[in-house]
């Protein structure tokens, strides 16, 4: 049976590049007799709006219907949130088209690049049943309710970084010239400047971590962030477990020649500078001061952070691998 796409389609994605892209996926989607329902986004949240609604409102039984979402990290990051939100028995399955500028899930999931999108769809039409992917979850002290990402949940330097290529003013020109990586680049160089090391707590049922002067600190389950780099080499979105990687800070100059080695290739594991490890089960983070983080390339800024994280598979409409 063929799929029924019901697209949440963000048009701004890739600096207003997804309108065109999207609408000739449409053309083709409706000249290849695809069932295909479109809900195009209009504010901000929308996307997770819409896929709560879906998932609340659709039957929840086993189906052919499957939610496709088109747009960047963050689109993908609103719209399995707001699946996970409705907590249905039988989960609605989940495609990605991406058109952002980052598009680091894509890469981990080793799909095709943004801009080649027809060969994109191509593969996404061909698969037929959905696989399970590995989902970071994650609590803040005090709250009941649980958080999804794809990504990467990082606390310090990377938050900063990502604050402030959120709001850098050249993050357009390079997005519409498809070099959207510089961006974080430029907003990585300033934020070694700008970040100071912090204390830093693990903490799981067999062991209690604390370091004195971390400036990275990243969970994730998939090797890339910041649109491109490789942070976490040995991870994948298909294994049961979460990455953990910190950078210490010692100096200025140590700082600078840990991140080109993340830049530059996948040796930074080796230096004895970073710390990193593979977390199989459930485990607290705690940060007792104010720090900037960012969760799927949205930045938060907390007076603490004591935060439970968890893991958990959810069925994605993936194509196989290239």
């Amino acid at each position: 049976m063929k799929p029924h796409f019901y697209a949440i389609v963000n048009q701004h994605a890739g600096n207003y590049r997804g309108r065109q892209i999207w609408h000739k996926i449409q053309d083709h989607l409706i000249g290849s007799d695809i069932r295909l329902s479109v809900l195009i986004s209009t504010y901000a949240g929308a996307p997770r709006d819409f896929a709560y609604d879906l998932a609340a409102n659709l039957p929840d039984k086993p189906s052919n219907i499957v939610i496709l979402a088109f747009g960047g990290d963050g689109t993908l990051h609103e719209v399995l949130n707001g699946l996970l939100d409705a907590d249905r028995k039988y989960p609605l399955p989940l495609a990605y088209l991406p058109a952002g500028s980052g598009n680091d899930f894509a890469r981990g999931a080793k799909m095709r690049p943004a801009g080649r999108w027809q060969a994109g769809l191509e593969d996404l039409l061909q698969v037929n049943k959905s696989s399970q992917v590995n989902i970071a979850a994650y609590q803040l002290h005090g709250e009941t309710h649980k958080h999804y990402f794809m990504n990467s949940f990082g606390i310090g330097f990377d938050g900063t970084a990502v604050q402030e290529a959120n709001r850098s003013k050249h993050k357009k020109f390079f997005n519409h010239l498809g070099l959207g990586a510089i961006t974080y680049l430029v907003a990585a160089l300033i934020s070694v400047f700008t970040t100071r090391s912090f204390p830093a707590q693990i903490q799981t049922d067999h062991f209690n971590k604390k370091f004195s002067n971390a400036f990275l600190l990243t969970v994730t389950n998939q090797p890339y962030f910041g649109g491109g780099l490789k942070i976490a080499p040995d991870a994948s979105i298909t294994e049961p477990n979460l990455k953990l990687v910190l950078f210490r800070r010692k100096n200025l100059f140590q700082v600078f020649a840990n991140l080109l080695t993340v830049i530059l290739g996948n040796c930074h594991y080796k230096l004895k500078s970073v710390y990193h490890t593979t977390m199989t089960n459930d485990f607290d983070l705690i940060v007792n001061s104010r720090q900037t983080a960012q969760v799927d390339g949205q930045s938060m800024i907390l007076d603490c952070f004591h935060v439970k994280f968890s893991h958990i598979s959810y069925p994605f409409w993936l194509p196989e691998s290239k």
